[in-house]
């Protein structure tokens, strides 16, 4: 005899004696008959039986002690005892016998018998399937920074904590097969989703954990764009985790979660994990060569230009080489976005933790802008130019150079002074060599002083710019 058909043995008997039990009155008043004295299945007023009432009220005793009989007591008469003496014992009846009498006094019953077997079958049979499962969260990001969060793939690819051990962001949990090899125990497959709601999608991961082992699963979301672009100010967010079980084509959950995460504006540049490699490449994502007003900056930039013609890398007729072209394309930039009478002014902190900056478009936008946003707005159209541009960081300073040529020398341009109309590109560029020779030493770039980002090998790599709307 399977499962089903022990439990159907069980219930079959149950509800008969039941029906013994309860048939008391000539009239049906207080028993199983119908209003009108006829048997209730029969009867015009006879309803469906309430299973739920019924499987609620025994399956608890009955799933708990039933798979403890499969484990320890593999034969099929003491699990049929198992199941009778727990199912109809006094203690069990004193509980119980109201919830099952009231369902009774309404039930048609058509549909009992099949109804809370397979109800009571299920239940067991999902127990049993997640009994040797448990997971707990292992790693989940406290700060999400919208400006770096669809990227966080790429940023923490193979990262691993100070202890050296994985941790992936922005959440993960490790699931557990606690059964023991050997003893009626097998391999789960198992999945995560992970979510939150109205910000992200539901990413699913699915792993296999043998017996006695356990699995880290994590979770890649994709964030709303226009979600993070709406963000003014850091928003506190839920993000929501289950852990399933696959059988038989489906998913029974066994561990629910939510752990709490704050998201951050896209204008955040804030602080991540130590560890993370290349770091300060992650400041390409404001640099932004796709952006709108680039069209109408280039164009304004060719005007200044022989011919009207932009070219990058090509040598103008009358200049001596491609060093001379390329200054002078770039001392075209410089003129046109002095014309723009940007200021140097320093910006809110949005109430995050890291420092505010602008895009590019922003601070057109807000003819405001500071060493470090306007060295990623002078290299934004020096790379939708063409250029192979370069980002040179310093203690509290930022400025830019490019290539000459393709592979070739580089020069240099201090982006600050096109915040006065009486700075020439002759001077922002004298400038730029003389702090560059003085600050970027072999010494500052060891010590981490001083570093030189290529813009072309952060696109390599696959840092994408944020384009703002």
């Amino acid at each position: 005899m399977n499962l089903k058909g022990i439990l159907s043995s069980s219930a079959l008997f149950l509800v008969a004696a039941l029906a013994f039990t309860a048939c008391t009155g000539e009239d049906g008043a207080d028993g199983i008959n119908g209003v009108d004295g006829k048997n209730g299945k029969d009867g015009k007023d006879a309803k469906e039986v309430n299973v739920d009432s019924l499987a609620d009220a025994i399956r608890e005793d009955i799933s708990e002690k039933f798979m403890d009989s499969l484990n320890k007591k593999p034969y099929i008469d003491t699990i049929y005892k198992e199941v009778f003496d727990n199912t109809l014992g006094d203690k069990w009846m004193d509980s119980v016998r109201n919830a099952l009498l009231d369902s009774l006094k309404i039930a048609s019953y058509d549909s009992l018998y099949d109804n809370l077997v397979d109800s009571i079958y299920n239940d067991i049979y999902e127990k049993n399937a997640i009994r040797s499962l448990d997971a707990y969260v292992w790693t989940h990001k406290e700060d999400i920074y919208g400006a770096f969060a669809n990227q966080y793939p790429l940023m923490y690819k193979d990262f691993k904590n100070q202890k050296g051990e994985k941790s992936p962001v922005p959440v993960s949990i490790k699931v557990r097969n606690t059964c023991e090899k050997g003893i009626q125990c097998r391999w789960k497959k198992v999945t995560l989703k992970a979510w939150i709601e109205g910000v992200t999608d539901t990413s699913s991961t699915t792993e296999i954990v043998n017996p006695d082992t356990e699995a880290l699963l994590s979770a890649n979301l994709t964030f709303d764009t226009k979600y993070l672009y709406s963000l003014a100010a850091p928003k506190q967010e839920q993000i929501q985790i289950r852990a399933y079980a696959n059988e038989n084509d489906r998913e029974i959950l066994f561990y629910s979660k939510s752990e709490p995460t704050t998201i951050h504006p896209m204008q955040i540049n804030g602080a991540e994990y130590a560890g993370v490699e290349n770091r300060n490449w992650w400041n390409g994502v404001w640099v932004t060569p796709n952006m709108d007003s680039i069209t109408t900056i280039l164009d304004e930039v060719a005007k200044k230009l022989p011919g009207g013609v932009l070219k990058v890398y090509q040598k103008y007729e009358g200049d001596e080489d491609l060093v001379e072209s390329s200054e002078r394309v770039v001392k075209a930039v410089f003129e046109v976005l002095q014309s723009r009478n940007i200021k140097y002014i320093e910006n809110d902190n949005a109430g995050s933790r890291g420092q505010k900056v602008n895009y590019p478009i922003e601070v057109l936008r807000t003819k405001q802008g500071v060493c470090n946003e306007l060295s990623f707005l002078f290299a934004s159209i020096l790379e939708a130019a063409g250029f192979n541009v370069l980002l040179i960081k310093i203690p509290s300073h930022m400025f830019i150079g490019w290539e000459t040529e393709k592979d070739g020398p580089i020069d240099f341009v201090e982006t600050t002074m096109i915040t006065d109309k009486n700075n020439t590109f002759v001077s922002a560029n004298s400038i730029a060599i003389t702090t560059y020779k003085e600050q970027v030493t072999t010494e500052a770039r060891a010590s981490g002083d001083a570093e030189i980002t290529e813009l072309s090998k952060v696109r390599e790599y696959g840092i994408l710019p944020n384009d703002i709307p």
